[in-house]
């Protein structure tokens, strides 16, 4: 559909062959019955070479959700004047209505029910009137936190009661009787049109005056005074003394590396494993190859030319072979002696999901020709040479320049073979490397993200100073950003919206990405940084926002997601000092949405909190303890929270192990439970699973600490290291160790990401390395 305007008082509707014209067409009959001043004009439609044009009015004060979006909450007049100008057009019906169609939040419960209870008539805009003025007073009609579905379920119970104006006080009772009226929940005891208008609250004087006045505020926002502030928000947070730009140091020389640095090039590691309830699915990116040309000076040229030319130097059969088969890494980010070894993809399946279940990677993304910030904004005219990152000695710039000369067919077979025959030496695996040297952040936890509009892919790093970024694909400026200034502990990717544990509240927040990325890319510009964790969070009104407090969920302890592989949807799960909360993740609103709220005093301090997707059940069960086993071959019993019971939620552990680490759902009956010196695998009834392919009991002479599923192994991390055993045969197949280094896993939801700090300083800077160098790296 294409939307012309034709003049201040005219707009015209294209719509083109492939929409449906029946749809649009029994609304021209409804529009040409509704003719008042209080509704949009119909002037005529017109069938031109298989287009349709249709000609209405052009209202270009917007909607009214568009308007409080800016100004914030209406007055209590201005609701008044706008619920009598809508009363006044709502005409009866004499028919009844069998449809179900409409929005749930503004459905009445006859409507909701109409299957049930056999129809509904005019009556039913009554009770929207009440909700718009709900909305209108408070910025969301009832119910809106909620999943439609369940708001819809809600509405049609017996015990259902209607909604009322949160805020006692701040209304006058007129408004209140008024609400009350229109959300009568027996339509035969609710009042008609004329009836309701006859209310004091819409009888007073009122005049249109009030409508020109918002439209007045809403075209000149910088004059209002919107301050929707919540009365039990906490105060805004002091700053923490930490720049919002935190440059790398760098060790250039092999001499400034620690043990552990020097054995992370020649340990090679599998790519990480994909399991079935892991929520993305989306298509991945190798940074292991971009990696390379920012942190080795070797052969730099031969990987930019792998990565550019291969498509039209190579046959199909060729490209395809070279795609599968020229993954490489490197050692660290400093100069002198870096490996490249090669990654062709794993000889076994994996043990927990079939290797060809992994979605095809993309080509990489071509790299950009000039220099920009890790946010990606333009680069000054002139290069800072004296400035740049000690381990560029020039060959980067020297490669774009050859790269931009033109060159004959004959040079470039050249090269690529010369690259071909370079990489047919090497080995495969992937290996840990450093991409940020001296970090003064107090980092909880760490995701990744890929831009969708620059293809650029990004660490996000959750942390007592705030939410911070590194850009991967330019580590020749290592410098991270920060995005959110508030304390964060728990950072989770969906599409791209971030959710974060945040603030001195612990609440949970929805962050909208590239709002986040280019709010801090316009602060670069300014010529002095605004203290933005002075302002409170809602200043902004919530359609400009790019953070938003989900409601009712201070106090979050822990969180996670999953997705059920039998029907693909995605849950949020946090869990708080006497609930547990279930959200599902609405695709068309690009958002997460209550499901349920579960009174429940869970055990302190709550060592396992995971979801556990079972079959037979709708949503997910929530293991929130683990205890020993008591039948017959059951090693361990899960202690679990069940959102699908409406009589008894819990079901489970007796006495709970206080030495479990991790419990995480490999397969849809493979659970991997991570004791004090043992990996159990189990099936969902407790019971050891073992096959020629897996093991059922992996043991480890250290205490884990935490655990990272490779395709192949688990990588068990402990505090001066980390040692990875085969899920095969229990044996050994990586291990590194230093005694002068403290090792945390970070993150390992897209990629893994490891810090180090010195054994003898443990509050000093440390680095940090992801795993990369593998197809999914990403």
């Amino acid at each position: 559909m294409i939307i012309l305007l034709y003049n201040d008082n005219v707009c015209v509707f294209v719509f083109t062959p492939g929409e449906d014209f029946a749809v649009v067409q029994q609304e021209i009959i409804m529009m040409k019955d509704c003719k008042h001043s209080n509704i949009v004009a119909y002037f005529g439609s017109y069938l031109r070479r298989d287009k349709l044009w249709i000609s209405m009015e052009y209202c270009g004060g917007g909607s009214l959700q568009d308007i409080y979006h800016v100004t914030g909450p209406l007055s209590e007049s201005q609701i008044a004047y706008m619920s009598r100008e809508t009363l006044q057009v709502i005409t009866a019906t004499l028919a009844k209505r069998k449809s179900f169609i409409g929005t749930p939040y503004w459905m009445a419960p006859e409507v909701a029910a109409v299957e049930r209870k056999g129809g509904y008539n005019q009556l039913c805009d009554i009770w929207a009137v009440g909700i718009t003025a709900i909305e209108l007073a408070e910025l969301q009609p009832p119910m809106f936190d909620l999943h439609p579905m369940r708001a819809l379920f809600l509405m049609t119970k017996s015990n259902f009661q209607p909604p009322k104006l949160k805020d006692k006080v701040k209304w006058t009772n007129n408004f209140h009787h008024f609400v009350k009226l229109a959300l009568t929940k027996n339509p035969k005891k609710r009042p008609t049109a004329e009836k309701l208008l006859q209310s004091p609250f819409v009888s007073q004087p009122l005049s249109r005056t009030l409508a020109i006045e918002l439209l007045d505020k809403a075209n000149n926002p910088d004059h209002s005074t919107y301050n929707d502030f919540d009365d039990d928000d906490p105060e805004p947070e002091s700053p923490v003394s930490v720049p919002h730009r935190i440059r790398s140091t760098s060790r250039s020389t092999r001499e400034g590396k620690t043990l552990s640095e020097i054995n992370f090039g020649q340990v090679k590691f599998d790519p990480p494993l994909r399991k079935e309830t892991e929520p993305h699915h989306e298509p991945t990116l190798d940074f292991g190859v971009d990696l390379l040309l920012r942190t080795s000076k070797v052969n730099k040229s031969f990987i930019c030319i792998c990565i550019f030319l291969q498509p039209k130097s190579l046959s199909s059969s060729q490209q395809q072979q070279k795609q599968d088969d020229s993954q490489s890494h490197s050692e660290d980010d400093s100069g002198g002696g870096g490996t490249i070894k090669r990654c062709p993809g794993p000889e076994m399946p994996s043990p927990a999901k079939p290797a060809s279940n992994v979605p095809p990677r993309p080509p990489p993304p071509k790299l950009p020709p000039h220099r920009r910030s890790s946010l990606g904004n333009e680069s000054p005219k002139h290069t800072d040479v004296e400035n740049s990152a000690p381990e560029d000695d020039g060959s980067f710039r020297h490669f774009w320049e050859w790269l931009h000369t033109p060159h004959t067919e004959e040079d470039l077979s050249i090269v690529l073979c010369v690259f071909t025959g370079f990489f047919s030496h090497s080995q495969m695996g992937a290996c840990f490397s450093k991409v940020f040297n001296g970090c003064p952040l107090k980092i909880h936890c760490a995701t990744s993200w890929i831009n969708p509009d620059t293809r650029d892919q990004y660490l996000i790093f959750g942390a007592e100073e705030g939410i911070y970024t590194l850009n991967l694909n330019e580590l020749h400026e290592t410098t991270m950003e920060q995005l959110f200034p508030r304390r964060c502990t728990w950072l989770y990717v969906m599409n791209n919206c971030l959710l974060s544990i945040s603030g001195k509240a612990s609440q949970l927040y929805s962050h909208s990405l590239s709002g986040l990325f280019e709010q801090a890319r316009q602060l670069q510009k300014l010529p002095v940084a605004i203290p933005t964790h002075k302002l409170p969070d809602k200043m902004i009104p919530r359609k400009f926002a790019v953070s938003n407090k989900i409601p009712d969920t201070k106090g979050c302890q822990k969180c996670c997601v999953v997705r059920n592989p039998y029907t693909g949807h995605k849950y949020l799960c946090g869990a708080f000092q006497s609930s547990v909360m279930l959200l599902e993740w609405v695709e068309s609103m690009q958002k997460f949405m209550l499901i349920k709220n579960i009174d429940f005093p869970l055990p302190c301090p709550l060592e396992v909190f995971e979801m556990l997707v079972v079959p037979e059940q709708t949503y997910p069960l929530i293991c929130v303890a683990v205890s020993k086993g008591a039948e017959l071959n059951q090693v361990v019993k899960f202690g679990t929270v069940n959102p699908n019971s409406t009589s008894s939620w819990f079901t489970g552990a007796d006495t709970p192990q206080s030495c479990v680490i991790h419990v995480t759902q490999l397969e849809r009956d493979t659970i991997l439970v991570c004791l004090d010196r043992c990996i159990k695998i189990v099936n969902l009834q407790g019971r050891l699973k073992s096959s020629r392919k897996l093991s059922a009991e992996l043991t480890f002479n250290f205490q884990i600490e935490s655990i990272v599923c490779l395709q192949d192994s688990v990588l068990a991390f402990w505090r001066h290291g980390m040692q990875g055993r085969s899920f095969k045969t229990n044996e050994i197949t990586q291990e590194i160790s230093d005694s002068t280094r403290i090792f945390r896993l970070l993150g390992s939801d897209r990629v893994v990401v490891l810090e180090s700090r010195p054994t003898d300083n443990p509050t000093a800077h440390s680095n940090l390395y992801i795993l990369a160098g593998h197809e999914n790296s990403y």
